[in-house]
């Protein structure tokens, strides 16, 4: 859901950022490569302002920045229990944040689940 909602705005809030580009560090993405990654992903932005606004977070969470900390993936606990979601935040638990219909409608689209699958999840 966050790649798709990142696709199609070009833009995540910081708590979705956070989230996805955690999971991207974890899964192997190197640091250069996330850069642009985000880069890329922010089209409708200017190169300064993402360098302004943006860059610091990508480098503080592969431990460039800041406390220089050696940040991992969140855990099912911490995305679960985590900040809940306003309006146009994409991030958190999809079993947790969102209601009975969006939940179906997410599990038939990507998973091709019908009704009766979808009632047993």
């Amino acid at each position: 859901l966050l790649h798709r909602r990142l696709r199609q705005d070009q833009h995540l809030k910081y708590n979705g950022r956070q989230q996805f580009g955690l999971f991207l560090k974890s899964i192997g993405l190197p640091f250069n490569e996330a850069m642009l990654f985000w880069k890329r992903a922010f089209a409708k932005i200017s190169d300064d302002k993402f360098t302004k606004e943006y860059a610091y977070n990508v480098r503080h969470n592969y431990g460039l920045e800041g406390k220089r900390a050696n940040y991992g993936c969140l855990n099912c606990s911490k995305i679960i229990n985590g900040p809940g979601l306003a309006a146009g935040d994409y991030h958190g638990c999809p079993f947790r944040h969102s209601d009975h219909a969006s939940l179906g409608s997410l599990l038939s689209a990507h998973y091709g689940l019908n009704s009766e699958q979808v009632g047993e999840v």
